[in-house]
């Protein structure tokens, strides 16, 4: 008779416990941080403005004051990036991956518990390439795989990010030319 690992059991626990609390399986709130100032936006508020219906409540609101287009906002939640899962899964856990996620940490974070935004990034990051029927997400796709059900995101560091960084799919091509 054949015993299952330890490592297999805490498989089976986790995915147990993912399967029981639904709050633990995606985002339902995206939480936009201004200085002290908070506003909340529900994750299928967004899926339904990215999959074409109009923007709603504070997402029109938000996309008014920061003089974003609709269009635009829409192109970027529905943007796929191509990242084989592979690669995706190694570069996570080099010292480059980390440095990358800390960075990240610090502008998407859950909620209550901003001392783990690295682990939630890396699982939410794995759980929507893994979700893929394409092999390519969406930031709908990540927000939906996310696992705490607030995630916090500050806006202004948001901001500087996007205004720095052009193309999340030229950082993507990058890591996956041979050297």
């Amino acid at each position: 008779m054949v015993l299952p690992s330890t490592r297999h059991l805490a498989l089976l626990l986790c995915a147990g416990l993912i399967w029981i609390c639904p709050a633990a399986r995606a985002a339902e709130k995206v939480v936009l941080v201004v200085g002290p100032f908070t506003r909340s936006l529900q994750v299928k508020e967004l899926r339904e403005f990215s999959n074409g219906g109009k923007p709603r409540g504070i997402l029109r609101a938000a996309l008014r004051i920061s003089n974003v287009p609709a269009e635009d906002a829409r192109s970027a939640l529905g943007n796929q990036v191509d990242v084989p899962f592979t690669l995706l899964g190694r570069l996570l856990y080099t010292e480059l991956g980390e440095a990358f996620l800390g960075r990240m940490a610090t502008i998407f974070y859950p909620q209550h518990a901003p001392e783990v935004g690295i682990q939630a990034l890396r699982s939410g990051a794995i759980l929507s390439m893994a979700q893929s029927e394409t092999g390519k997400v969406s930031p709908m796709d990540f927000l939906e795989s996310y696992p705490n059900r607030n995630i916090v995101v500050d806006v202004p560091r948001l901001l500087y990010l996007l205004s720095r960084l052009d193309s999340v799919q030229e950082v993507s091509e990058f890591f996956r030319e041979p050297f």
